[in-house]
């Protein structure tokens, strides 16, 4: 089988991570005042948002990189040790910890994040759910630690969690060449995606405060259903893309997810604590799965974009660490107002369908090609690379010929917008809609809005008058 014989044990590191975020997030607080998952995940989206901001002027060197290996590992090791010892200020030291362990989780994030962008997709996906399965063991197993022992795994982890990232990107399999078809010109169509997963990043945030909140009962056996069922369904998803070599469908793998939440949401208020504590469980796992998909999705993302992979993963990882933490706290502020559990499981379900139906669909090319390399089953000529021979083509700095030389004069003429300018273009050229469509992961409606505010803006009423005023242009 090629995926035993490609596998190292390092690859599987990404489970170190699964591992330190949920036992340190899940354990007793030193005090009541600070929320540790709130805190976090505010620290989380403020580093990632800045990782954003500041890819977009340099790339960072591999020493700046190894650098920050050392100092990301230092603030998870310092934060197991904040959340969990006595001190003075147990607030501050809460606080502080939680802030640290946010902003090293979030590093080490893209840097596992670095490493898929680099796989075959039909590699990544059985070892994300073979990581997923093993670190749901491990979470078992922390869990069930006294204190003491717990804070020491949790303080030591991090050294095994970027130890194994390193020698991971040393011995990265040999894989094909991909398609870049994500770019300034299509990143735009995957807007459906992050409004999809902030949504349900947010409905999460706000479940987790009002019915997860509380030690589950009884807890042992709690425990064993939510970290059971984990491992019971990645390494069922594991023999479906390897024993059984089937892919994974993008809009499916949203509605396993709804599902989860929904029948847990559906029928807990009619069984009584104990069983409504089982199924509570299936929205601890369906967090879970959310979180691995969206790694996933990210990846192949990465992989098949002109974005560097840190970029990516800091863009897209921040569509669910910030509208789960202000779902947190909106939890928060309705357990002090009061509320209508029954109203808020029923308004929950009803956002997660709308969010599945009209964000996490295929509709849009954006989405569409996430994990479409996985389902092409070798075919040399598929859409994914079709549309990535077709951006490669756009890409390619021609010469400055006499027609681009023209449409930039307008350009400047007429104030077009750079959507606008590089449409023009296009027609000028004689591309289709159609065509004009595929190359920028948008609808034919769309482009039509585009060319009708183009030709009022050149004051033509048809193709043929916008290239004679093209060809009319002096330059």
């Amino acid at each position: 089988m090629q995926f035993l014989r490609t596998i190292r044990p390092s690859h599987l590191g990404l489970m170190t991570i699964h591992i330190w975020i949920y036992c340190t997030t899940h354990r007793p607080s030193p005090t009541d005042d600070v929320s540790i998952m709130s805190v976090m995940y505010l620290a989380l989206s403020a580093f990632l948002i800045a990782v954003v901001l500041g890819s977009k002027r340099c790339a960072l060197s591999d020493a700046a990189k190894r650098r920050l290996d050392v100092v990301a590992g230092a603030c998870m090791a310092a934060a197991a040790l904040l959340l969990a010892l006595p001190l003075a200020s147990e607030a501050v030291g809460t606080a502080l910890g939680a802030a640290l362990g946010g902003i090293g989780v979030g590093w080490a994030y893209m840097r596992w994040g670095e490493f898929y962008s680099e796989l075959d997709i039909h590699y990544a996906t059985p070892l994300i759910f073979l990581t997923m399965a093993l670190g749901s063991v491990g979470k078992t197993i922390v869990d069930f630690l006294p204190a003491a022992p717990a804070t020491v795994v949790l303080a030591c982890l991090p050294l095994i969690t970027f130890a194994a990232m390193r020698r991971s990107l040393a011995t990265v399999p040999d894989a094909p060449q991909p398609a870049r078809y994500y770019n300034e010109r299509t990143v735009g169509s995957l807007w459906r995606l992050v409004a999809g997963i902030a949504v349900y990043s947010l409905t999460v945030g706000i479940i987790q405060s009002l019915f997860l909140e509380a030690e589950p009962s009884p807890y042992f056996a709690s425990v064993l259903v939510h970290h059971g069922g984990e491992v019971l369904l990645s390494l069922a998803l594991f023999v479906w893309v390897v024993g059984l070599k089937r892919g994974l469908s993008f809009s499916r793998t949203w509605r396993l997810v709804l599902l989860l939440v929904a029948t847990a949401l559906i029928f807990a208020p009619y069984l009584e604590e104990v069983f409504g504590s089982y199924l509570f469980a299936l929205i601890r796992i369906a967090q879970t799965f959310l979180i691995l998909f969206l790694f996933l999705a990210l990846a192949d993302i990465a992989r098949h974009s002109t974005y560097r992979p840190i970029t990516v993963f800091a863009a897209g990882w921040v569509a669910y660490s910030l509208p789960f933490a202000l779902g947190k706290m909106a939890g928060d502020a309705l357990q002090t107002w009061g509320h209508d559990a029954s109203m808020i499981m029923s308004l929950i379900v009803w956002v997660l369908v709308i969010a599945t139906l009209f964000f996490l669909d295929e509709s849009s090319a954006g989405n569409h090609l996430v994990f479409t390399e996985l389902n092409d089953g070798g075919d040399e000529d598929t859409p994914a690379k079709r549309m990535g021979a077709m951006q490669q083509t756009l890409d390619e700095p021609g010469a400055a010929d006499t027609l681009a030389l023209r449409c930039a004069a307008m350009t400047e003429a007429y104030a077009l917008t750079p959507r606008e300018s590089e449409i023009l273009e296009l027609l000028a050229r004689g591309r289709s809609k159609a065509y004009i469509a595929d190359a920028f992961f948008i609808s034919e409606n769309t482009v039509r809005g585009h060319v009708k505010r183009l030709y009022a803006k050149l004051d033509v009423h048809s193709k043929q008058e916008l290239v004679d005023q093209v060809e009319a242009v002096e330059i």
